[in-house]
């Protein structure tokens, strides 16, 4: 965020007027739709499966989950492998640790599926005797063939730590083309089933280590911490570790001064928007701060290690950069003039977010975990962006939030609107469910 400059724009915004633009919407009806998708190595249990808008589907039993009207593709991000088929994590069954699953279409995701998203290994695939039936609708426990592919792959990827079946390049596949054949050939004459092939596969040959009772997962582990676990560690840049600890300060200043303001002139957008989902939020921040072990107190080089209990000993309306305590201090000063104010107040805060959110992805570069939290983040505020412009316009403001000013008024095409990934509700309650917490 370039404080100076919104600290300058927020003053000279509100005194200067809106852009006047008055734009009217249109009701959409969409047909629903469920789609059920099966995830299979064996059957992956408790693993958060997630199409391309964010929809977090829902777990329906072995491995079995549901969407309503999916963009594809859909991913799998960990989980545990049902060996013993009992529905339930427990003893004897194996984490999919950073093993990552995908489908561009269908009800089913497995390896085979994953692999067809390249297409010269599909070529080669498809060439060594695989039919699309196979590789597309089939899992292992239903065709002995996709076994076989399932097993060789998952085999080749835990030997050499290979996270993505998809990344399999040419040299990988000719050293798996004959293994696979090898091993086609040997389920074909065995009279063992799926089930129990998977099993000698992973005692006998990988020798894998499987869960135990101390091992079973926490339940009330969120998606959002599900997806983040289950993403390799990346090698952080001084810039990205700082993008990091300022994004955990900024959207603390967002719920912070929705709640101040909201004190002053009550109002369900500002109360809901900050106990909803900026404080969400901050905990998300949190979440990379934890797992990359930063101290965002030492802004040098952040080095000694994450602290939970010196973040929670910062005050609220406190904050780490003396920029943000200088724009709180303006955002209160502005959007305590009255309920009105409050909420434009919100339009600024959101924009300004969304911008700096912006630039950050492209800071975090092939840093998966981070962009994905900063692209929920923002998803987040363009649904807050439009609550607080329908909250206006509901007070009797007409331009909603482009009466704040032109750097503040912008389009459904600018800011997409109720996407399946986004707070449909308006309030803030919406990014919870998106993310699986309810």
């Amino acid at each position: 965020m370039k404080t100076s400059i919104l600290i300058s724009s927020v003053v000279t915004a509100l005194l200067l007027g809106g852009c006047g633009s008055d734009s009217s919407s249109t009701t959409e009806v969409t047909s629903v739709s469920t789609t059920d998708v099966t995830v299979e190595r064996g059957p992956v249990l408790n693993a958060t499966v997630r199409d391309a808008e964010g929809q977090i589907g829902v777990s329906k039993g072995n491995g079995v989950y549901s969407f309503t009207n999916p963009t594809y593709p859909i991913e799998s991000f960990g989980g545990y492998i049902d060996m013993n088929r009992n529905g339930v994590v427990d003893s004897g069954d194996v984490e999919m640790n950073y093993l990552r699953l995908r489908t561009n279409a269908g009800n089913v995701m497995t390896i085979a599926t994953t692999m067809a998203e390249n297409n010269e290994t599909l070529d080669i695939l498809l060439e060594d005797g695989f039919s699309e039936d196979e590789l597309f609708v089939q899992t292992p426990s239903t065709d002995m063939d996709t076994a076989a592919l399932s097993d060789e792959v998952y085999k080749y990827c835990v030997e050499n730590n290979i996270t993505d079946p998809a990344n399999l390049d040419s040299a990988d596949m000719n050293t798996l083309r004959v293994r696979i054949q090898t091993r086609k050939e040997s389920y074909v004459d065995s009279e063992l089933d799926a089930e129990e092939l998977e099993y000698n596969l992973v005692n006998d040959e990988l020798n894998l280590v499987t869960m135990t009772e101390a091992d079973i997962p926490d339940e009330n582990m969120t998606s959002e911490q599900t997806i983040i676990d289950s993403i390799p560690l990346s090698v952080l840049t001084l810039e990205q570790k700082a993008t990091i600890a300022y994004m955990w300060d900024e959207e603390r200043l967002a719920r912070d001064i929705y709640l101040t303001l909201n004190s002053l002139t009550p109002s369900n957008t500002l109360y809901n928007i900050a106990t909803n989902a900026e404080s969400q939020h901050v905990i998300s921040v949190e979440s990379l701060i934890k797992k990359y072990d930063l101290n965002i107190l030492n802004s040098v080089d952040f080095s000694g290690g994450y602290s939970a209990e010196a973040l929670e000993a910062i005050n609220d309306n406190e904050f780490i950069t003396p920029e943000l305590t200088a724009l709180y201090d303006v955002l209160y000063t502005v959007g305590s003039v009255s309920a009105e104010d409050s909420l434009k107040v919100g339009c600024m805060v959101e924009v300004t977010d969304i911008t700096d959110l912006d630039r950050d992805i492209e800071v975090a570069g092939d840093a998966e975990d981070i962009v994905m939290i900063f692209e929920n983040l923002r998803r987040g505020s363009y649904s807050h962006y439009w609550a607080f412009d329908n909250a206006l316009k509901n007070l009797g403001v007409s331009d909603g939030c482009c009466s704040v000013g032109s750097e503040y008024c912008k389009t459904a095409e600018d800011y997409p609107q109720n996407t399946k990934g986004s707070d449909a509700s308006h309030d803030g309650t919406g990014e919870r469910k998106r993310l699986g917490q309810h």
